[in-house]
């Protein structure tokens, strides 16, 4: 089965970090940021088995239900509890392929966590701090915390960090990818899927972007600041 990461960029955190855009997307204007210009290209990335999607509104959440219901299984949103981005992390499950699907969410640090079990596999959706490496690493434990390890597992998302200890957590699980950039210029690689329990994992970041054009043409190819990660899991 394939299953994709995708951070999509939400317009509530444009709109509310405005005085910031030349430092984060110097030569990109601000409509071209915006969900409404860049909705029809990222879509083209949401495709796979299972699907992890980060900085969802609950709007996007209904234009990818309209989109996708069809096909899957568009389990509701888990919003982070902050006061002033409504955002949060949506999982896609493909139709025909599981049963006995069960979704919750739980919290770490006001952070949301989509757990959603189909059959004998967890598959959590996270979105861990984007400020310091103490609060990613305690939401991390926080999570793993709740792993029955006796079940296979799948947790992908935006860690929003690379380094070691962060990654160490989770030195049981496959992740087997060639590490590249996923989020804008940036060398080091922030969004990951992990596995536990599977006998083959192999990752891929759609990542073909030129250093030199990498604020502008990132947004114009994938739709959002960050870049697709699939994993083909069995």
């Amino acid at each position: 089965m394939i299953v994709t990461t995708f951070n999509i960029l939400a317009d509530a955190f444009i709109e509310s970090n405005k005085k910031f855009l030349n430092k984060w997307y110097p030569t990109i204007n601000e409509h071209d940021l915006k969900m409404e210009s860049r909705f029809n290209t990222l879509i083209k990335y949401i495709n796979g088995d299972i699907i992890l999607l980060q900085e969802v509104t609950p709007l996007i959440r209904n234009k990818i239900y309209d989109m996708f219901n069809l096909k899957y299984i568009i389990l509701p949103l888990s919003i982070h509890k902050s006061k002033t981005e409504i955002t949060g992390n949506l999982t896609l499950i493909k139709k025909n392929i599981f049963t006995n699907i069960v979704h919750n969410t739980i919290y770490v640090n006001d952070k949301a966590v989509s757990i959603t079990s189909v059959d004998n596999i967890d598959i959590y959706n996270i979105h861990l701090d984007d400020t310091f490496k103490k609060n990613r690493l305690k939401e991390l434990k926080l999570i793993k915390s709740t792993f029955n390890m006796n079940k296979k597992i799948i947790i992908g998302g935006d860690f929003n960090g690379n380094e070691k200890l962060l990654h160490l957590l989770l030195k049981d699980f496959k992740l087997n990818i060639e590490k590249k950039g996923t989020y804008l210029c940036e060398s080091s690689m922030i969004d990951y899927i992990y596995a536990y329990g599977f006998k083959n994992v192999k990752g891929f970041v759609d990542n073909i972007i030129n250093k030199n054009t990498c604020y502008y043409n990132t947004i114009k190819k994938y739709g959002s600041d960050h870049y697709p990660v699939y994993s083909k899991i069995s």
